[in-house]
């Protein structure tokens, strides 16, 4: 079974990385520590788990993941905390309802880009000096149709004066990003006298354009759309949607600089090639490459600014690809994910200098040969870095060293790592290695989202073998199960649906990710205005594309509860509330021991005094169990779940 969106993005969000955009983060131990942004305080008492993918303030008593933090932290609900983070890695969150508005102001941009892009096609087929200039790149007249090239008239006003007369405001062109305002003076055309390249997302839509400068003295070179509600440069790449069939076929993606690139590239039959929009690859980017292909192949132009861009896209790519990828059993029994590159990232050399479109137009197997002899990008890092330091001096091999260092980091297997310090000592024409991995040490250490990018903190308790959960919680209590975080949230519908009296599930109890984000989308709606009326269908409303999963388990478990007396269903919430939190302390009491242990005494301190909460509450609810009575049985440990629900 695939992952839903909530669990890819819990698992592929560094919580190191993110949280340490908002405080300072000091390395102590296995943990980093802070003051805490939730409460003022002198001492350090906010610690961040990196195994565990948690964090926890022994101030205040606040904790949890990466959405409980950003949720916290930026006052957003669950839903747009998901969606910051899943942009933050490039995850796609489907929403299944859009407000009637904000689809219809959508589909206007929308249908403004197009209409702009057929205009300017239809003036670009009626130039002949521009067709000529077209003509002289090597693109066809077919090419011109396939990608709806066109020409932006030299003036301020045309496109505005055309697109009016389809009944086109100022407002939907401003936001289209079509025109712009000056300081002083009317509404201009943002493109004029340039060559069109309509932009598309995955969907074939036109959501921007690129304008290349037609004269050699023309600034800036290249112009591209601004930013805007249907268009982000950092997820969008130029190409991507008439290549994906091509990249997922031949489990490869080529990444060039430019929009003619790409256009010569697709016009000679090699479809598997995309481009950035002006701007440095960004892991957004790469990641959707990821999911398409096995190999990522960077073919930028020959030149000292090619190959630095094409190293600095090669060590995002590292960092952004070497997150989730294997799930491996830890030490303590827990799980987490293994990092691994998702896909090799490779450097193609191109022959005699020249930029891709050349290289085509003149010899189209020169381009094959040049892709398919393409080296792991270490491979290329090490001879580019080194044929540019003098390495007969200390301080050159010392910046060589540097150069390549954030590239070695970023090796996610050990093996190959290992493979590749040998091999760059070797290259640097260093006696040993051992400065190198002491220089690998130092910035390792000295960075907090360094460790974290090569090991996703993700723990799934709820993937726990069974005998591992026994042996761990040692009888002192169960740890959660997915079939009771899914009938508690059974319960708080239905007592919500009742308006009985009800405290909700801790959300931070369910360590299953699907079953946390309905939980929490539910009191959300609860707490606004699904109390107000009637709701004859409360998950009806919390519908969205990636909740489906807990949905469905939820929907299984009601009419079991709908048969509950109301006093059962407050009972029941309050019990199996109980069981779950005391699971989560079940599980969190044998990792806190494990890195108290490795603590420094300050951080050790404050473990082991929250091992001591775990331990009274423990016994606390542990004396509630035994002297609990209630009518029928209501009271003890989830005893309203039926028997086949039970495990």
């Amino acid at each position: 079974m695939t992952e839903s969106p909530v669990e890819q993005v819990r698992g592929g969000v560094d919580i190191v990385d993110l949280i340490s955009q908002y405080v300072t983060l000091k390395r102590a131990g296995r943990t980093f520590k802070a003051l805490c942004p939730f409460h003022a305080e002198k001492t350090p008492s906010f610690v961040v788990f990196p195994d565990t993918g948690r964090w926890h303030c022994f101030g205040c008593g606040e904790g949890g993941d990466v959405f409980t933090f950003l949720m916290k932290h930026e006052n957003l609900t669950f839903p747009e905390a998901l969606r910051r983070l899943a942009d933050r890695i490039g995850v796609v969150i489907t929403q299944v309802r859009e407000s009637p508005e904000k689809k219809e102001a959508n589909a206007r941009l929308y249908a403004a880009n197009e209409a702009a892009a057929v205009y300017y096609n239809s003036v670009l087929l009626n130039s002949q000096p521009a067709r000529r200039y077209v003509a002289g790149r090597g693109v066809t007249d077919d090419t011109i149709r396939e990608f709806l090239l066109g020409l932006a008239p030299d003036s301020f006003e045309a496109l505005q004066r055309h697109l009016h007369a389809q009944g086109f405001t100022n407002d939907e062109l401003l936001s289209a990003g079509l025109l712009y305002e000056p300081e002083n003076g009317p509404l201009r055309d943002r493109y004029r006298g340039r060559w069109m390249f309509p932009i598309r997302d995955a969907d074939g839509r036109i959501v921007s354009f690129g304008a290349r400068g037609m004269t050699p003295d023309a600034q800036p070179k290249y112009l591209n759309g601004p930013q805007t509600n249907i268009f982000d440069k950092g997820n969008t790449l130029f190409g991507l949607h008439d290549g994906v069939t091509a990249i997922k076929q031949e489990r490869r993606a080529v990444v060039v600089e430019g929009y003619v690139d790409v256009v010569i590239t697709h016009q000679a039959g090699f479809k598997n090639v995309v481009a950035t929009l002006g701007t440095a690859i960004s892991e957004r980017q790469l990641r959707t490459l990821a999911r398409l292909a096995s190999e990522i192949c960077f073919a930028l132009d020959p030149d000292a600014a090619g190959q630095a861009a094409a190293l600095r896209g090669a060590e995002t790519a590292q960092t952004a690809l070497a997150d989730t990828a294997v799930l491996v059993p830890t030490y303590r029994g827990l799980i987490r994910y293994e990092a691994g590159s998702r896909a090799t990232l490779t450097v193609a050399t191109l022959p005699d200098g020249k930029d891709p479109d050349e290289i085509v137009l003149a010899d189209p197997a020169r381009w094959s040969e040049a892709i398919g002899s393409a080296r792991p990008v270490v491979d290329h890092a090490l001879d580019w870095v080194a044929s540019r330091h003098d390495l007969s001096t200390a301080s050159g091999k010392a910046e060589a060293m540097d150069a390549l260092v954030p590239l070695l980091q970023a090796v996610a297997d050990p093996i190959r790592r290992a493979h590749y310090v040998e091999l760059t000592a070797q290259r640097l024409k260093m006696i040993d290695a051992r400065a190198l991995v002491e220089r690998l040490r130092q910035l390792g250490s000295s960075r907090p989202g360094a460790t974290a990018r090569r090991l996703s903190p993700t723990t799934t308790l709820s993937r726990r073998p069974r005998e591992q959960s026994s042996a761990l919680v040692g009888g002192g209590g169960r740890p959660p199960r997915g079939i009771e975080q899914h009938y508690a949230i059974a319960l708080l519908v239905e007592a919500a649906q009742r308006g009985l009296p009800y405290i909700a599930p801790d959300a931070s109890d369910f360590s299953d990710p699907e079953a946390r984000a309905l939980l929490l989308r539910l009191v959300e709606l609860i707490q606004t205005d699904a109390r107000a009326e009637w709701r004859p269908d409360l998950l009806e409303l919390a519908r969205e594309q990636w909740l489906e999963r807990p949905e469905a388990a939820v929907r299984q478990y009601l009419a079991d509860v709908q048969r509950l007396a109301d006093v059962q269903i407050t009972a029941s919430l309050h019990s199996i509330g109980r069981q779950l939190h005391d699971g989560r302390l079940a599980l969190e009491l044998p990792e806190l021991v494990a890195l108290a242990n490795e603590a420094d005494s300050e951080v050790q301190a404050q473990i082991r005094a929250r091992i001591g909460e775990i331990a009274r509450e423990r016994v606390i609810s542990e004396r509630m169990d035994a002297g609990q009575h209630g009518p029928a049985g209501v009271g003890q440990r989830v005893a309203t779940i039926p028997s086949r629900f039970r495990t």
